[in-house]
């Protein structure tokens, strides 16, 4: 067998055998860049405490956000770290319908965090990425359940989490991992990621940006990337630079008000969006009730009426609504019409610039639900867009879906909307 773990490997051990009693738990954040070994050191930490724990029937639930991400990187890590160990055994592995290993008599189990209950009791309990998930309370009763070891990780790519929180709390402890921890990187990874740094490598210890030459060779290069390399190069936590949307808070509960819908259509490749919305004073609550590709009427029809939305309710849509593909051409908002739908397009009388500012003009709450990681990964990927170096009043498309959405729900509260339906 090949062992040859990493910094985070060996701190997980200390921290474990220092702190651990059968009446007190330990929590372990692990922090770090990408490429760190932070998440194999999990994998061999968990080997090695099986192995001098062997026959136990102990219980660990690896978890990410979906299901789908923990089948396809978590556990695609899991078997790739064992598989270099040596260690890796295709008769101790179980894929359908989820995926599970039995090492030493004990047993690893992954799952989704959205598709689970908090019924998952375990000894120990693993959430990988742990920045994607905004529903802390899901979080809390998994933990409430855990008998011994809570570990997390993840990159630092924000600066607001209630994963940051953790921080001091009792017997909780923060590791702190780099690329530079991880003995077998190899250099052709080395070099991109610190092709990322924005400064000469001699003046990264001084505190101030500003009292720092610049990495000319980067720049020359046009890899230089400030947010990247504070995230995926120091493991320093940052926003992106130019968030359009930064003044969001994440709440469990829509507020007993009057509400109304924006949508945003998709078609085939983006995501058709829904957005439930009301506003009180300064404040505007979203709720996202699609978020995937509707391709015909027929099918946003039946998706609608699945979620619960009201035929009654004011729906304001995209004013781009029609579709051509093999069998012709609809048009969404007139056909969902037809089908009793009180939905209407938006009337877009000033530019996307004017409405995104607007829309900044309020705090922005938005539901946590099922879909509400997909709000999320926009709300902290949604940026201007930049021209050597410098800011412009543009948008860059990729991450708006549910921003569009958001943005004709206000568009029709603000020009006091009346429903067309000759239009």
């Amino acid at each position: 067998m090949t062992f040859d773990p990493g910094y985070v490997f060996f701190e997980m051990v200390r921290i474990y055998k220092e702190n651990y009693s059968v009446n007190n738990k330990v929590v372990i954040c692990n922090e770090g860049t990408t490429r760190s070994m932070k998440t194999w050191d999990f994998f061999h930490f968990l080997y090695i405490y099986y192995d001098h724990n062997r026959n136990k029937n102990l219980d660990c639930y690896c978890l990410r956000e979906t299901l789908s991400d923990c089948r396809d990187f978590t556990f695609k890590e899991f078997r790739d770290c064992f598989t270099e160990m040596g260690v890796w055994d295709d008769n101790k592995c179980t894929t359908s319908p989820k995926p599970n290993y039995k090492l030493f008599g004990n047993n690893i189990y992954f799952r989704g965090l959205v598709d689970s209950s908090e019924g998952y009791p375990s000894d120990i309990l693993f959430i990988n990425e742990a920045l994607e998930n905004q529903n802390k309370s899901k979080v809390d009763g998994l933990r409430m359940r855990c008998r011994k070891l809570i570990v997390f990780d993840w990159n630092p790519k924000y600066t607001q989490h209630w994963c940051f929180d953790m921080e001091g709390q009792p017997n909780t402890f923060f590791t702190h991992s780099t690329y530079k921890n991880n003995q077998h990187l190899q250099k052709s990874i080395v070099k991109e990621i610190e092709g990322y740094c924005p400064w000469d490598f001699r003046d990264l210890q001084l505190p101030k940006k500003e009292d720092r030459r610049p990495n000319i060779e980067n720049l020359k290069n046009n890899t230089a990337d400030e947010y990247r390399w504070l995230v995926y190069g120091e493991g320093v936590r940052a926003a992106p630079i130019g968030l359009i949307h930064k003044n969001v808070t994440y709440i469990e509960k829509f507020p007993d008000l009057d509400y109304w819908y924006g949508m945003d259509f998709g078609f085939t490749n983006d995501p058709s969006t829904i957005v439930k919305t009301t506003i009180e004073g300064k404040k505007i609550y979203f709720e996202l009730h699609c978020y995937e590709p509707t391709e015909t009427p027929d099918v946003l029809d039946g998706y609608m009426k699945k979620r619960g939305i009201e035929k009654h309710k004011q729906i304001t849509a995209d004013s781009s609504d029609k579709y051509s593909n093999e069998h012709g051409t609809v048009e969404m908002v007139k056909d969902l019409r037809n089908k009793g739908w009180k939905i209407s397009k938006v009337s877009k009388t000033k530019n996307n610039f004017y409405w995104l500012t607007k829309l900044n003009e309020y705090h922005i709450y938005i539901i946590i639900n099922d879909l509400s990681h997909f709000a999320k990964k926009e709300q902290q990927n949604y940026t201007w867009r930049e021209i050597n170096g410098i800011s412009i009043n543009q948008p860059i498309d990729k991450w708006d879906h549910f921003w569009n959405a958001a943005k004709y729900a206000l568009m029709a509260s603000l020009q006091d909307y009346s429903f067309n339906y000759q239009q």
